[in-house]
Formats: C-alpha cells, structure tokens, sequence
C-alpha cells in the first residue's frame, strides 16, 4: 500500500523513492469461497484504512531489524495493487512506449495487478515465480494452450 500520505513527518517534496507497506488480510480457504465479494473487498479497505504513521514507523523499523521480525514469503500469498502505476504511458524521446512492464517482480511470490495498455477496463496479472517452480508451473499451466 503506498505510504507517502500516511507517514509523520511527510516526506520531502521530491522523493522519488519507494514509499509502501504491505498490509495482510487473512481468510481461510472457505471462507473465500463462501464470502462474498463485496465482504472480502470490505475487510481489505478496513485493512489498509487501519495504516497510520504509527503503523508505518513499525513497519520500517521491522525492516531495519532481524529478518525473523517478518513473516516468511513462501508461505504468503501476496496480491499488489499495481493498477495506479500506468507503466504502458512511460515517455520516451519519440513518444510513447507500447509497454513497459517491469522485467522482474521485485518479490517472486507476490501477485502484480497492473493497468493492462490496450483495454481500459482490463488487468493484467503479472507475477514471478521461483526458478524450482518454473518447470512444474509450466507444464500444467501451459498443459492445454496451443
């Protein structure tokens, strides 16, 4: 979640830097399942509206400290919301790039939602994954496209 307008003091003007924390929201299998969507969307605006300067300044200082202060990435399912970041309307010197996705997910188990660059309405997925998982992904994702 973008962080810029959450944090105590504010940021400098100028910083072009990463500004974001992730925020969880846990179900159970069933209950996404027998949820509606409508109570799903709910409990993660509840989620990111609980994000305070508070919540931020944790957030960082878990970064700084030991890597046992974070929840291991393997065994979380991660969807980014990505759609604000228009990467197909990067300027280039003669105009518009057709696309341009990141080459590499910055976190292989994280799910990217992104703008997709022909339909206005459509969402592109893009998501990483770990070199070990490739070979099994492939062949049962790819089973039936010809």
């Amino acid at each position: 979640m973008d962080a810029r307008n959450k944090k105590t003091p504010p940021l400098p003007n100028g910083f072009s830097g990463n500004a974001y924390v992730l925020i969880s929201v846990a179900f159970t299998a069933g209950e996404l399942e027998e949820g509606s969507h409508e109570a799903i969307i709910e409990k993660i605006k509840q989620a990111k509206n609980s994000v305070n300067s508070d919540y931020v300044n944790a957030y960082m200082e878990a970064l700084d400290g030991p890597q046992g202060t974070l929840p291991p990435l393997k065994e979380l399912t991660i969807v980014s919301d990505w759609t604000r970041m228009p990467f197909h309307k990067v300027g280039f010197l003669h105009g518009d790039a057709a696309y341009a996705p990141p080459l590499v997910t910055p976190i292989p188990q994280v799910a990217y939602l992104m703008q997709n660059p022909i339909d206005p309405a459509g969402i592109d997925v893009m998501f990483g994954l770990l070199p070990q998982s490739l070979d099994a992904f492939s062949r049962y994702f790819l089973m039936n496209v010809q």
